[in-house]
């Protein structure tokens, strides 16, 4: 192992000599001594040097646009842009699909019920019994709920009727009807009650073809049974227009009708307190 180690240094080491001669008179002019270890360090080190020397144009010059493939200023904030961008679109999408299914569980009636808040009957006192049976107590809060719908019909605007027709089955909270029924009295085209961007339009086992609409002043409209839909989810609608055909779609029907709801700041309100169907 020495001995090749030895040979390799003594073959570095081994010195050569240039010289230059003048013309014809062969006059020796310079002379020049090196051996191959001085000669492959010079050559290194003019290697070296030319590299950062393209590096730093490279780096520090318009030259660097011209490298094929390297974006240029104007691109890289573009690029830059687009993914504040893309993660704002993301961070709203997150929102809008938990606020779907919010709206979705509220109108469905699929909200869960907190059994810490449910309070057994025979936990009740006679008092509070007699309280609840009170009719004061139910006429107190009838008139309450009037004096809200009539507030919030003074800031709706006019909304159009999603179909003429007979209403065969009235809004009724308290027994967990949230909505209007209509039978059409001839039109087969429902229609958006207001301008809008509708959140759904699908098709469920209970309601049929149902179509959620997101209009202004935090109003909901919900149009279900439907025969088949015209639009899809993200879609603007105007007011008037058609988007589904009358029908009787799901299972939770006895016969073609439209079942059509209002929801207001999460909160169902009564249809028929802002159109007049027939």
């Amino acid at each position: 192992m020495s001995k090749k180690k030895n040979k390799l240094i003594k073959w570095f080491a081994k010195k050569f000599q240039l010289v230059v001669y003048q013309g014809n008179s062969y006059d020796i002019k310079r002379k020049f001594k090196f051996n191959r270890f001085g000669l492959t360090a010079l050559i290194s080190g003019i290697f070296i040097l030319l590299f950062a020397i393209l590096s730093i144009i490279v780096i520090y010059t318009p030259v660097k646009q011209l490298i094929p493939g390297y974006p240029d200023r104007e691109t890289r904030k573009l690029i830059y842009e687009n993914a504040i961008r893309t993660d704002s679109l993301i961070t709203e999408l997150e929102k809008r699909d938990i606020y779907l299914k919010m709206l979705r569980e509220a109108i469905f009636n699929e909200v869960p019920i907190d059994e810490d808040f449910v309070v057994p009957v025979e936990n009740l006192t006679k008092e509070q019994i007699k309280e609840f049976n009170n009719p004061k107590y139910e006429r107190q809060t009838v008139e309450d709920k009037t004096t809200y719908t009539v507030e919030k019909s003074e800031v709706l605007p006019e909304l159009f009727p999603p179909i003429k027709g007979v209403v065969v089955s009235h809004y009724n909270k308290t027994e967990g009807h949230y909505g209007t029924d209509i039978a059409s009295a001839g039109e087969t085209m429902i229609v958006s009650t207001l301008r809008g961007t509708v959140l759904m339009s699908d098709y469920t086992v209970e309601t049929g073809y149902t179509i959620i609409i997101q209009h202004k002043y935090d109003l909901v409209s919900v149009y279900k049974h439907n025969q088949s839909s015209f639009v899809r989810a993200g879609q603007f609608v105007e007011t008037g227009e058609a988007i589904a055909v009358y029908g009787n779609s799901g299972e939770d029907t006895n016969g073609a009708h439209l079942h059509f709801e209002l929801w207001r700041n999460g909160v169902s309100i009564n249809p028929e307190d802002y159109i007049i169907f027939e």
